[in-house]
């Protein structure tokens, strides 16, 4: 009888980062299909200004090093951030190169600059793309 494998043990450190738009890069350490949830490493260069856009899952995420100006505050290296369900963010900006970890539980979806348009989205799908072109390198 073959025992399930229940545990996951990632090292980051052996990970490639994978550029993503807008001056950031990710290395993504979990997918769920089941759940749509996913965790990653993400990266975002010095002056680099995230596109606004909505959770649609609740997210947290732990701030590794760098800021992180936002809607809830300027958050510091050591501080963790919680986001419900539904949250909008017009932006936020990285004055200092920053990696944080990223825990969501589903989707995030961006706008186009009318604030209503959605142009791209984050899910399970596009986090196991980055997962997969990762694990080629």
């Amino acid at each position: 009888m073959e025992i399930p494998d229940f545990g996951l043990l990632v090292r980051p450190e052996e990970l490639d980062w994978v550029e993503t738009p807008g001056g950031n890069a990710m290395k993504v350490l979990r997918v769920s299909e089941e759940t749509g949830a996913w965790s990653a490493l993400l990266r975002a260069a010095k002056g680099t200004t995230n596109a606004p856009h909505i959770h649609l899952a609740a997210a947290d995420f732990y701030m590794v090093s760098g800021v992180l100006e936002y809607r809830g505050g300027v958050a510091r290296a050591g501080d963790w951030i919680y986001e419900p369900n539904g949250a909008v963010h017009e932006a936020t900006h990285h004055p200092e190169e920053t990696v944080y970890l990223a825990n969501a539980q589903g989707p995030i979806a961006f706008y186009a600059e009318d604030g209503k348009t959605i142009v791209g989205l984050s899910d399970w799908r596009s986090m196991k793309a980055i997962q997969e072109q990762q694990n080629r390198r």
